[in-house]
């Protein structure tokens, strides 16, 4: 791995990020190191398939994108403005052969065929609830891909509830204490075409 911490160009980067609002207050290599424990979680598989869901100012998803080059990765956003901050962030870092952005809504793009069932994992930082951001990464993920959630500091074992988990197609959960804390889930049959459903129905009728 890359010793991103020492990288002016992330840092600098992930400060303009910072300015924008795309993320929030706080040191920039406390976001790096987060970012790594999260990599360290997911264990990619070497030159297999990633998606950072919601992406933002591009957190993990840039830091992981310059700590594995091998890896294909897809940051995902639905704001114009964090999609174009993130395309400009790719070119300064020299990742576009390996790292596409694209902008949309995730309940919509995972109804496509070029990213339905394509993707060995998941990132998900703060995309949303865990039942919306359960629900909308389920169809993104092939059989035996991985969903890894960053998850708050305190413990909650009614966050992620095993049988509407199952529910989804996933297998199981587990939750990595850390610090920091990382949820980490398996697919074990894909969705049915009706999931995810739309935003409007994740939000007003959550599965948990």
């Amino acid at each position: 791995m890359r010793d991103c911490v020492s990288s002016p160009q992330l840092v600098a980067v992930l400060e303009r990020a910072q300015t924008l609002g795309h993320i929030g207050p706080g040191p920039i290599q406390e976001y790096v190191e987060h970012a790594r424990a999260h990599l360290t979680v997911a264990d990619p598989g070497f030159s297999t398939r990633w998606c950072d869901l919601g992406s933002g100012g591009g957190l993990p998803g840039l830091v992981i994108a310059v700590e594995r080059p091998d890896l294909k990765l897809t940051l995902m956003d639905r704001s114009a403005s964090r999609t174009a901050f993130l395309e400009d962030a790719l070119t300064v870092l020299e990742l576009t052969s390996n790292v596409d952005v694209v902008n949309g809504d995730a309940t919509e793009l995972a109804h496509e065929y070029r990213f339905r069932g394509v993707f060995n994992g998941v990132f998900s930082r703060s995309f949303g609830p865990p039942a919306a951001t359960a629900e909308c990464a389920v169809g993104f993920l092939m059989k035996k891909g991985q969903l890894v959630v960053s998850e708050p500091p305190a413990p909650n074992p009614d966050r992620w509830p095993l049988r509407e988990i199952q529910s989804l197609g996933y297998a199981d959960i587990e939750v990595i204490e850390g610090p920091p804390r990382f949820a980490q889930l398996v697919l074990a049959t894909p969705p049915g075409p009706e999931i995810p459903r739309t935003w409007k129905h994740i939000t007003k009728y959550p599965l948990f």
